[in-house]
């Protein structure tokens, strides 16, 4: 099992995903700490995604392999990155609310106060059943609630930056 684990396609990546997830878990702790949180704040994840995705892409292809790397080979090392970083993430916000149950209550009044700051906007956006729904749901947010939330707050928008990552670090040996 470890050997499988020993092959630069996924050793390479889940070392810059580690890095990405904690990268990713100590600027959700700022932010928290700053009492200047809101939903927007976390995506602002995909940032530090997509650059040490195309760094895990970058250091695969030089010294992996020694200067080439196809575009399966990048998309590979990118979501292997990302889902590696959002787990990681996920599961060190688990545990950091789950050893702070204050800050969770003041995750939850924070996110509340910000909705409610542009109820006006959001039911017309949302809908007044809709608001109503995030409302109530921010209420029964858990320590567990956070596991998987990187993977939801990521999911789309590191699709497209994956591909372009992985079609500009190609790189194919020629045909000759």
């Amino acid at each position: 099992m470890l050997n499988y684990f020993n092959k630069p396609l996924l050793k390479i990546p889940l070392a810059f995903g580690a890095l990405a997830g904690v990268i990713c878990f100590v600027f959700f702790v700022i932010i928290q700490q700053l009492g200047k949180f809101s939903g927007t704040s976390r995506m602002l994840d995909v940032g530090f995604f997509v650059i040490l995705i195309a760094a895990a892409c970058w250091y695969y292809r030089k010294h992996a392999g020694q200067g080439y790397m196809h575009v399966w080979e990048g998309i590979t090392v990118g979501y292997v990155v990302w889902l590696t970083g959002a787990l990681l993430c996920g599961y060190l916000t688990y545990f950091y609310f789950l050893a702070s149950p204050a800050a969770l209550q003041n995750y939850k009044d924070v996110t509340r106060s910000s909705i409610m700051a542009n109820q006006a906007d959001a039911i017309k956006t949302w809908g007044k059943e809709v608001f109503e729904e995030k409302i109530a749901q921010i209420g029964q947010l858990e320590a567990s609630s956070f596991i998987f939330d990187e993977f939801r707050f990521t999911v789309l928008l590191v699709v497209i930056p994956i591909l372009v990552i992985a079609v500009f670090f190609r790189k194919q040996y020629s045909e000759s």
